[in-house]
Parts: structure tokens; sequence; C-alpha cells
């Protein structure tokens, strides 16, 4: 995986975190949001523990990669997902997308002042472009803007996810800067085993999980689907990003997944109006302009 090129990493990671929006849709009519965010690291975790040997890796065996491990897991996995779930029932489907989709800021000022990655000019009018895209797709339907009951917590859950998602990206970026010796795939399940265990509380307290309808078939293909392409796979792809890419770049492409989204539901024969693919058309050129050499860092501030 070392050897493809992050583009090809980034592209695999944002095309399954799209796709989770259509797939989750479909588990929510077996169960709950929680137990759905649940199941991805619960059933990612003793599948990539399996697989360690087949790797050559194997759990951390030190307290400090665990404790690591936990920071990533509680951001990226537990409070992003708690978040999104939260946040759409809550608030509505378009303010939480929105709102989840701040993490880039977050990461670019949060990588800014822990690993004094400073962004340029360029890179800052980037994810301006590409957020505004975001907006244009979600608000492009009125209809899909209604906010849910308890807007304002639901807001505030889906920022404390997208703050959540973008400490984690800053972490992991700051354990391959300092030279902090890890192993990605034994990092990556104790970051999963983590994540889990922080959502099981939160998984039985919300909603009713004697309403899942276990026996269906459309749930576990769709809950087998984000534990294996949204969670194990996109995870592992987003952190090798990470060791190779600075913080605001990669977590720019964060913009990607609605795109992804409308672009499956074309394929479905759902074909989006014009302001959803003027919308698209500006994140992609969002994501271009963050990734043009110029406005790579060149410099770190003293």
């Amino acid at each position: 995986m070392r050897a493809l090129p992050v583009p090809v990493l980034l592209g695999t990671t944002m095309f399954f975190w799209g796709a989770a929006f259509n797939v989750s849709d479909v588990a929510f009519d077996h169960t709950t949001p929680a137990l759905v965010a649940l199941s991805r690291p619960l059933i990612a975790a003793p599948i990539l523990i399996a697989l360690l040997p087949l790797f050559g890796a194997r759990l951390p065996r030190d307290l400090r990669t665990w404790l690591w491990a936990a920071v990533a897991g509680a951001g990226a996995t537990s409070l992003s997902l708690m978040g999104l779930s939260e946040g759409t029932s809550r608030a509505g489907p378009a303010v939480a997308s929105v709102l989840l989709n701040t993490a880039p800021f977050w990461a670019t000022f949060i990588a800014w002042a822990a690993l004094r990655e400073r962004p340029t000019v360029l890179r800052g009018a980037g994810l301006l472009v590409g957020f505004s895209g975001v907006l244009l797709i979600i608000f492009s339907n009125p209809g899909d803007v209604a906010s849910g009951s308890d807007l304002y917590i639901g807001a505030a859950l889906t920022i404390v996810g997208a703050v959540g998602y973008a400490v984690a990206g800053v972490a992991v970026r700051y354990l391959h800067t300092t030279g902090f010796q890890y192993e990605l795939y034994g990092f990556t399940a104790a970051q999963f085993v983590t994540g889990a265990l922080f959502l099981v509380p939160y998984a039985l307290l919300s909603g009713d999980p004697a309403s899942t309808e276990w026996g269906s078939g459309e749930l576990w293909a769709a809950l087998i689907f984000l534990a294996l392409g949204s969670q194990l796979i996109a995870f592992i792809c987003f952190f090798r990003a990470l060791e190779r890419w600075t913080t605001a770049r990669v977590l720019a492409w964060a913009f990607l997944p609605p795109v992804v989204a409308a672009a499956i539901e074309a394929a479905r024969g759902n074909l989006p109006g014009g302001l959803t693919a003027a919308g698209m058309v500006v994140v992609i050129a969002g994501v271009v302009i963050v990734n043009l050499p110029r406005a790579e860092v060149r410099e770190r501030v003293p």
C-alpha cells in the first residue's frame, strides 16, 4: 500500500465514505443509527485482528501506542459517527452534512497550532471553494434543508464530531512527523477496538436495540459493506495518506463524499439537478486547488 499514489488511497477512502450515505439509509430501515455506528468498528476490529499475521503485524504492546490509538478511535470513529447520527436525527441531514464538512477547517487550525503546518493562501482558498461546493450540493433541494427537532443540540453534537475527526487526523499526522514508531495495521485495529468501546454506551442509550431486524439479509449486507469498506479499507488508506501528505491537504479530500453520494444516485437513475451538478464541479475544483504544487506548505511557522 505504501507504493500506491496518495490520490489513489484518498480516492478509495472517499468512495467508501461517500457510498456510506446510501448504504446507511438502507441499514436505518432495519435498526437504529446508533447500532449502525457501533457495528462498523465492532465488525471491522476482529476481522483486521485476524488478518494482522498476514501483514506481519500485531496489536500494540505498549500503553503509549494504545493511548494514541484511543485518541484516534475516539475522534475518527466514536465522535464522528455519533455526531453524524445525532446531528442527522436532531438537526436534519442537510445541517449535519454541512457541519460535519467543517472538519478540514478544524484540522487546518489544529495542525497549524500543534504541528506548525502553515496553510498557504492558495490552500485556504481551495478549502473555501470546496466547502462552498458542498453547500451547493446539500442546499440545492430546499426540501432537504428542513431542520429536525433539537436543532441546536444536533448542530452542537455534529460540530463535536467534526472536531473529533479533525483531531484524529492531526494525531496520526503528529505520530508520523515526530518519528513515533508504530505499525499501521496494528494501530488501526487498536483504534477500531477503542472506538467501538466508546460507542457501546451510546448504542445502549440511544434508540431501541430490540427493534433491530437481525434476520434481515439487507441489513447484514449493509453492515458488512460499512464495516469492511467504509471503516476498515477506508481508514487504512486514510491513515497511510496522512503519513505522506500534510493534514490540510488530506482532510480537504473529505469534501468529496457528498459528490460520490450524488454520483451514485445519478448512476441509479436519479440524475442531479443543475445546482447539484454545479456544486459537484465546485467541490472537485476546490480539491484540485488544495492539491496544486503551489499550494503546498514549504516552510513552518517559527
